[in-house]
C-alpha cells in the first residue's frame, strides 16, 4: 500500500508540473471539459427542479403522498372518517399528516361575478387550518389563506380571476348541480388568488370544506378523500405495498394500481350490497397522465448527457493524440530513464484526471451561477411552462449524489477514451524518440 501511495504521489506531482508547464496546450481541453460539464449540470439541476415542481404541485392538488378513498359507491362519503384516520395512523410507522377532503367534479359548476361567468373543472374542499403547511406552497399573488378557515372563502387562479375581472375581496356566486339534478347556488368571497396556469390550477378552486359540503348537498360530515402527507420525505414504494397489505387485513381493499382510473371504474360499478370498497392511491398513480411529460424530460436529459460525454471524450482523445506526438522526446526520455509503458500511460492518465477534476469543478461553479440566474427570472409570462415552475420561478434542485455520479461517469468514460487513443503512441523506444525528433 505504501508503494502504491508513493507511486500515486510521484505521478501526481509529475502530472501537475506538466500541466502548469504546458498549460497553453491544455487550454482547449480545459475549456471543453468546463463548458461540457457546466451545460450537463445546468440541464440536470434545472430538469430536477422542474420535476420537483410537478411533484410539489401535485402534492397540493391531491392533498399529499397518498389518498385513501372509497365507500359504498362512487359519490358516497367515507363512513366513520375519524375512525379511518385513526386506523391509518396506527398502521403507518412514520410521521404523517392526515387531511379530510372533498374532491368534487365541477364541470357542471359556474363562477359568476357581475354578470360574467366562467366554468370550473374541480372543487377542492379543504380544511385550510389543517392544511396550512401544505397549501403554503401555492403561489398566492393576492390575498391569502389566513382567514379562510371556517368561512365561505374561495381560492381561485389568476386565469379565472382575469376572466371574471375579479380581485381578492370580491364576492362571487357559485352555481352547481347536485347529484339529484337540482341547481344550488352559494356566495363565496375571493380570499386569495394564486398564480398557476397548469393542469393543477387553471380551472381549480379551493373552498372551505364545510362551505363546499353545504353547496353540493351530500349530507353533513361528507368527506370522500383522506389524504396522507409526509412532510419533507417520500413514502417509498415498498412502504406503500406494506401499508396496502396491512389495510387488506382490516378493509375490503382494491389492489394497488398504477392508474387511479382503475379504482374509479371499480367503485363506479360496485354493488353496494357487497359492503364497502376502498382504494389506496399513491401520488404516482394520480399523476399517471403526466408520466409521458416526465419520461420525455428524462429522455431529453439523458440524450444531452450522452452527447456531452461524447463531445468531451472525443475532444480529449483527439487532442491528446496531438499532444502525445508533440511530446515524443519527453516520452523517449521517460523510457530512457527506465519508465515502463504502464508508467508513461499513468503520466497521461493522471494529467487527464486532474484536468477533468478542474474542468468539472469550474463547470459546477458556472452551472450553479447559471441556474441561480435562471431562478431569479420570473417566468410566469410563459403560461404553458407554469407546471414546471415554483412560485413563477424555475428553481433548480441540486442533488449531491447525482452530481458525484455524473463526475464519476465523466471520469471513467473520458479516461477510457484517452487511454484507447494513446495506447500505441506510448510504445516508443528512446532510440525511436531520438529518430523522430532528429
Amino acid at each position: 500500500m505504501k508503494r502504491i501511495l508513493q507511486a500515486l504521489g510521484f505521478y501526481s506531482k509529475l502530472a501537475l508540473k506538466t500541466l502548469l508547464y504546458n498549460k497553453k496546450q491544455y487550454v482547449s481541453l480545459f475549456t471543453v471539459c468546463t463548458v461540457g460539464c457546466a451545460i450537463m449540470l445546468m440541464v440536470v439541476f434545472s430538469t430536477d427542479g422542474m420535476l420537483k415542481s410537478i411533484r410539489d404541485k401535485s402534492l397540493i392538488y391531491y392533498g399529499g403522498d397518498l389518498v385513501f378513498r372509497g365507500g359504498f359507491f362512487r359519490t358516497a362519503g367515507i363512513p366513520d372518517v375519524d375512525g379511518k384516520i385513526a386506523m391509518l395512523d396506527s398502521l403507518i410507522d412514520k410521521d404523517a399528516e392526515f387531511y379530510k377532503r372533498i374532491d368534487c367534479d365541477a364541470t357542471s359548476s359556474t363562477l359568476i361575478f357581475e354578470g360574467v361567468e366562467t366554468r370550473l373543472w374541480q372543487f377542492r374542499g379543504v380544511d385550510f387550518n389543517a392544511e396550512r403547511n401544505l397549501l403554503s406552497g401555492l403561489n398566492i399573488t393576492s390575498g391569502g389563506i389566513e382567514e379562510l378557515d371556517g368561512r365561505n372563502g374561495i381560492l381561485i387562479s389568476e386565469f379565472l380571476a382575469d376572466k371574471l375581472s375579479a380581485k381578492a375581496g370580491d364576492s362571487l356566486t357559485i352555481q352547481t348541480t347536485t347529484d339529484d339534478g337540482y341547481t344550488n347556488t352559494g356566495e363565496a368571497i375571493i380570499e386569495g388568488i394564486f398564480c398557476d396556469s397548469s393542469v393543477f390550477g387553471t380551472y381549480t378552486a379551493y373552498v372551505d370544506i364545510k362551505a363546499l359540503e353545504a353547496l353540493i348537498d351530500r349530507g353533513q360530515g361528507y368527506v370522500n378523500r383522506i389524504s396522507v402527507y409526509f412532510p419533507g420525505r417520500d413514502f417509498a414504494r415498498k412502504d406503500i405495498v406494506g401499508l396496502q397489505k396491512r389495510l387488506e387485513a382490516v378493509y375490503n381493499m382494491f389492489p394497488l394500481t398504477d392508474d387511479k382510473d382503475d379504482f374509479r371504474d371499480a367503485i363506479h360499478d360496485w354493488d353496494a350490497s357487497n359492503g364497502e370498497l376502498y382504494g389506496l392511491i399513491p401520488l404516482d398513480s394520480n399523476i399517471k397522465d403526466l408520466q409521458f411529460i416526465i419520461d420525455a424530460l428524462k429522455a431529453v436529459v439523458d440524450l444531452i448527457i450522452l452527447i456531452l460525454l461524447v463531445i468531451i471524450g472525443v475532444g480529449m482523445g483527439s487532442t491528446y493524440r496531438i499532444i502525445v506526438i508533440k511530446r515524443t522526446t519527453e516520452i523517449g526520455t521517460f523510457r530512457a530513464l527506465g519508465m515502463k509503458h504502464l508508467g508513461v500511460r499513468m503520466v497521461f492518465m493522471t494529467e487527464s484526471f486532474y484536468l477533468l477534476v478542474l474542468g468539472f469543478l469550474f463547470g459546477l461553479v458556472f452551472a450553479l451561477l447559471g441556474t441561480w440566474g435562471l431562478s431569479c427570472m420570473n417566468m410566469s409570462f410563459v403560461s404553458a411552462f407554469e407546471i414546471f415552475l415554483t412560485k413563477s420561478h424555475l428553481v433548480p434542485s441540486i442533488n449531491i449524489v447525482k452530481s458525484v455520479s455524473l463526475f464519476l461517469i465523466v471520469i471513467v468514460t473520458t479516461i477510457s477514451t484517452t487511454l484507447f487513443t494513446i495506447r500505441n503512441a506510448v510504445h516508443i523506444s528512446p532510440v525511436g524518440a531520438l529518430a523522430t525528433t532528429a
